[in-house]
């Protein structure tokens, strides 16, 4: 993966590489990570369901063979379903759906057709929350670097050695203070959106 070049805003890119990245990354390797020796000579293939069940995962079943095949073992398909149907079940609630779209988290179509509408309907009312928060985050690390660019932009257009650099680096300045001022104004908007959008999930 490529990672963002964080460069004249590198606080507001960490923010934007945690809101972004790291959810992501959590969830990939989360899901990816094969089964230990012990969990596959302990067969407990109901929890282990069970437990992808509650993570909102898709079935996991040939992954988890592919990892206990090398001890000969091959899963309960029919315990491990059963456990992750029961699983499913506390992961498809509005509660559930609400926290994985306020993390930023994706939302997998694994939900029963009888849960799957308020699980994402309250999915999608979190995950509002969090697209504000986040731009939120990233429009504060730009306002609060202006002093220091602004700073070191004046020095430049005062030193500069003649007509030419200093018009260029006016030029700068004043994108900068234009910026600066649609920042400003976006980060009023954003506050009174995050006011506004839903603390918690429909009842």
């Amino acid at each position: 993966m490529r990672l963002l070049q964080c460069r004249p805003f590198q606080s507001a890119c960490e923010h934007a590489m945690r809101h972004l990245i790291l959810p992501a990354l959590t969830l990939l390797t989360s899901a990816c990570t094969s089964l230990s020796q012990s969990e596959c000579r302990t067969g407990d293939w109901y929890g282990i369901g069970l437990r992808d069940g509650q993570a909102g995962y898709d079935s996991q079943i040939a992954n988890h063979a592919k990892a206990c095949s090398k001890q000969g073992i091959k899963p309960d398909l029919a315990q491990y379903n059963r456990g992750r149907s029961e699983g499913l079940r506390s992961y498809c609630t509005a509660a559930s759906g609400y926290q994985v779209g306020l993390r930023g988290g994706t939302a997998g179509n694994v939900c029963p057709a009888e849960s799957q509408a308020a699980f994402m309907g309250a999915y999608q009312r979190g995950y509002q929350r969090y697209t504000i928060q986040r731009d939120l985050d990233q429009t504060e690390a730009r306002i609060a670097q202006y002093s220091d660019q602004r700073g070191k932009l004046q020095d430049k257009v005062y030193g500069a050695a003649n007509d030419k650099d200093r018009r260029r680096w006016q030029r700068e300045l004043d994108n900068l203070n234009q910026q600066h001022r649609d920042d400003r104004r976006k980060r009023d908007i954003l506050r009174a959106q995050l006011i506004a959008a839903p603390l918690l999930y429909p009842q």
